[in-house]
């Protein structure tokens, strides 16, 4: 039985100073993050997605409630395993921040988490829900790491910091569906930059 997760990262956040918030709380959808994040939505509108499961972050919060405005009929559940990563990091700027943008090796801080701890909680959540519903299209919305280290993951590449900080890294408001034939099994994995593919127009300027 085919079961479906659609993985997105959240639309552009206010940010003028450039940040890396992580889990910096009320950083919430820029004017443009607003217009992607309903370009997004019009783009999934077709697919019929029963649940949306969100990271607990005002950004994804607010990206998955425009989503499911065209889904009036999916329920929304937030949770943990898909919240922005934990580390030593947050709110750096620019220029703190090491060389590409290195947040795990070595830790920040004790308690950081590994990218192998990002994978885990990641993965443990999707084959959970896989699990529990299988036949359905569910969408989950997360940040930019715990989306490349589930890409890298589902694709069977090391979770190195090579493997989520080389040529690829996905986009805000891209969508990495996951076609899982059974819950045990290795997904099908499909990557797409809707906002840069589609919508141009509507990519931040940096």
């Amino acid at each position: 039985m085919t079961t479906k997760i659609l993985l997105v990262r959240h639309a552009d956040v206010h940010n003028p100073r450039l940040l890396f918030y992580g889990r910096l709380p009320r950083f919430r959808l820029s004017k443009l993050g607003w217009r992607q994040a309903a370009f997004v939505a019009e783009y999934l509108k077709d697919e019929p997605i029963s649940r949306f499961y969100t990271s607990p972050m005002l950004r994804a919060r607010q990206t998955t409630a425009i989503l499911a405005e065209k889904h009036p009929g999916a329920t929304i559940h937030r949770t943990l395993d898909l919240i922005e990563i934990r580390t030593g990091w947050i709110g750096a700027t620019p220029e703190e921040l090491p060389e590409r943008i290195n947040l795990y090796e070595p830790p920040h801080s004790p308690g950081d988490e590994t990218i192998g701890d990002v994978w885990r909680r990641v993965d443990r959540l999707i084959r959970r829900l896989v699990r529990r519903h299988p036949g359905e299209t569910l969408c989950c919305v997360s940040h930019g790491d715990p989306v490349v280290v589930a890409h890298a993951g589902y694709l069977g590449l090391p979770l190195t910091l090579d493997s989520i900080r080389g040529g690829f890294y996905p986009q805000k408001g891209s969508v990495t569906r996951l076609t899982f034939e059974d819950a045990a099994g290795t997904p099908r994995v499909e990557y797409r930059d809707v906002i840069g593919e589609l919508a141009p127009e509507l990519k931040a300027p940096h």
